[in-house]
């Protein structure tokens, strides 16, 4: 059992305990007509339990409140890690040789945004601080239902976002086709992580988690139970995307960025140029060099990396940039 979890079962544990301490208070009192004169050693005894009483409602609202921080602090470091993909992540397809990089350029951007046609991490990681608040709501039993089971069809539905990813598309490689298919590779391999992750979890929200809501006063444990398994599974699913992001991002880089590369030997005929940057160090087929200058425009003040852009500008960039 993960550290995080266990934490999250002490703090069912908790609100349970709390609730059926007032239980027992409240009937205790009522069952002797109301609170009684008490007298040693029942003075004792009736102070014991309305401190403990006391104590425990303070546990349970400071264990929610730093919950609550910690699920507000855990998006935003997922947030930050889902915008910054690794170096690794993007060393594998850049070390590829340039010329056929730009070759097939069209056909890696087109299965970058086969394989991630929205933004799924975000999606998913809505999804997962929605059913850490439903556990929260379902440990102080304060929600009304039906918010709930709204929340989990809206989570159902983009769980399926995730599963609509594409399976294998290229055919099996051939001699001069073989980075389209590497690049496949890349993303499909990421695609059917997030895939597996997103499948198991749909499968406990639709088969499990909504019937235990539909009757929470019998299952409510079952509910809670099913609600932290849920958590962690969506949890692995967000993982995953972040992780499928990493490579779409890595999949555009290399599509994208030719500074220092020698492109000399390339045909650049039906070649897709606009948004590729490069600089000074980067060698272009020489019918190509001054068409490419007109066509692009510095994405710095120092004018030292450009990006190709769609029409001509009015003046060439420098040849000493």
């Amino acid at each position: 059992m993960s550290h995080r979890r266990g934490v999250e079962r002490l703090d069912g544990l908790l609100a349970s305990a709390y609730e059926q301490l007032g239980v027992v208070v409240y009937d205790t009192l009522m069952g002797q007509g109301g609170p009684p004169e008490l007298h040693d050693p029942d003075l004792a005894l009736g102070r014991l339990l309305v401190s403990a009483h006391r104590q425990s409602g303070a546990s349970v609202v400071k264990r929610v409140a730093e919950q609550r921080e910690a699920l507000r602090s855990g998006s935003r470091r997922a947030e930050s890690a889902a915008e910054e993909p690794t170096e690794e992540e993007g060393s594998l397809l850049t070390r590829r040789p340039a010329p056929v990089r730009l070759k097939y350029r069209k056909q890696a951007l087109r299965l970058a945004q086969a394989y991630w046609p929205q933004d799924m991490a975000a999606l998913t990681l809505d999804s997962l601080e929605r059913v850490r608040e439903l556990i929260v709501s379902l440990e102080e039993r304060e929600r009304p239902l039906g918010d709930d089971r709204r929340m989990l069809e809206r989570t159902s539905a983009r769980l399926g976002v995730v599963l609509r990813l594409p399976t294998r598309q290229l055919p099996l490689p051939v001699v001069g086709y073989d980075y389209p298919v590497a690049v496949e590779d890349y993303l499909s391999g990421h695609a059917t992580r997030v895939m597996r992750a997103a499948l198991s979890a749909q499968r406990l929200v639709d088969a499990e988690l909504v019937d235990y809501l539909s009757d929470p006063e019998t299952f409510w444990l079952a509910a809670l139970e099913v609600a932290h398994d849920l958590a962690d599974d969506l949890d692995l699913v967000h993982r995953e995307a972040t992780a499928l992001w990493a490579a779409v991002t890595a999949v555009r880089r290399a599509s994208t960025d030719f500074r220092g590369a020698d492109l000399r030997s390339v045909e650049l005929d039906g070649v897709v140029l606009q948004g590729i940057t490069w600089d000074a160090a980067t060698a272009w087929p020489a019918e190509w060099e001054e068409r490419i200058r007109w066509a692009s425009q510095a994405v710095d003040d120092d004018q030292r990396v450009l990006v190709v852009g769609i029409e001509p500008h009015d003046s060439t960039v420098s040849a000493d940039i």
